[in-house]
């Protein structure tokens, strides 16, 4: 991971706290439920979100970090989670290039373990107290918001950047940002630093998302753990989605709508329709737009002391932007 994100700072005794964490929380007493979540898990994942919280709460305290260890997990189970209803309703073959839970073990069964994964996150959040389990809850209320309305709008090529933002400010921003919020919470930071910590992160998470959505027309899959295209084969408009139809003429249009709306799934109508979105200048746009959001989340951090935590999160920061190559 230190190699995808362009880290300085070994992280890689974090990430196995937190990946040996993870498979302790998660055991249940029924032996193929354990089974079906411990498989959300092995095919691997950047663990972004909780490392994040561990960075976040070690720049706040100085008390041992183990002590936020769970919630850091109990953020990620919680995303985890939302992946596996997410690959329902996407009808996603695949998740980190293995075959999706559902498409493994069943719809029935994949539902059951994407809520038994909720319940493990709002426990371990219950069991820090009052202040971060309503943090928790409402991370998870907007997160379901966020997928509703995308489920309601697909096919909808009117989609406009307003809605798009709303919709990856609750699935994806708002959870980056509850989970250092409930960081900078447990480290007993001031209220002017817990904000700062919460725009830190969720302009990260806004970031974040774009470039996923960048990367899901010109990434490789290997790296982003998915095949090309995945969001135009749900019909899930996505920003370079958006701005390309806002910016094609009507012929250019009609292409990039057929293959959105699943009439041709050829592999040329698929590459020329890659090619209309790097042309009309869409992925250069949204690069731009990622950034705004990176220059808003060092802006956030601009009163704080400078310490090797916090140059690593600024390095994440600038990395999920950098990840995007044409």
């Amino acid at each position: 991971m230190s190699e995808i994100l362009n880290l300085s700072m070994d992280i890689s005794g974090k990430i196995d706290k937190i990946n040996d964490r993870i498979r302790e929380v998660i055991l249940s007493d029924n032996d193929k439920l354990t089974e079906m979540a411990s498989y959300t898990f092995a095919s691997g994942g950047k663990r972004l979100r909780p490392l994040i919280i561990l960075l976040v709460y070690e720049i706040n305290t100085k008390e041992p970090v183990d002590f936020a260890l769970n919630l850091a997990v109990a953020f990620e189970i919680m995303h985890s989670a939302s992946l596996i209803h997410d690959d329902i309703v996407d009808e996603a073959e695949e998740r980190r290039g293995w075959p999706s839970l559902y498409r493994k073990f069943g719809l029935s069964d994949a539902i059951v373990t994407g809520d038994y994964l909720f319940s493990v996150a709002y426990r371990i959040g219950a069991s820090y107290g009052r202040e971060i389990s309503e943090v928790v809850a409402i991370a998870a209320k907007k997160l379901a918001e966020g997928q509703i309305e995308e489920s309601s709008n697909l096919g909808n090529f009117n989609l406009d950047e307003e809605t798009y933002m709303r919709i990856i400010s609750n699935k994806t921003a708002l959870l980056f940002a509850s989970g250092a919020k409930s960081a900078a919470i447990l480290a007993g930071s001031d209220s002017d630093e817990i904000q700062n910590m919460h725009d830190f992160a969720y302009n990260i998470g806004m970031a974040f998302q774009i470039a996923d959505d960048i990367l899901d027309i010109v990434g490789k899959e290997e790296y982003t753990g998915k095949p090309p295209f995945t969001d135009m084969k749900h019909s899930a408009l996505t920003l370079p989605m958006i701005y390309a139809l806002k910016h094609s003429s009507d012929k250019e249009k009609k292409k990039l709508t057929d293959v959105l709306s699943g009439k041709k799934t050829d592999k040329d109508a698929i590459e020329a329709a890659k090619e209309m979105l790097i042309n009309t200048g869409s992925v250069d746009y949204c690069i731009k737009v990622a950034n705004s959001f990176i220059d808003r989340a060092i802006e956030s951090q601009k009163h704080a002391k400078l310490s090797p935590n916090l140059q690593t999160l600024f390095e994440i920061a600038y990395s999920i932007v950098s990840r995007v190559r044409i």
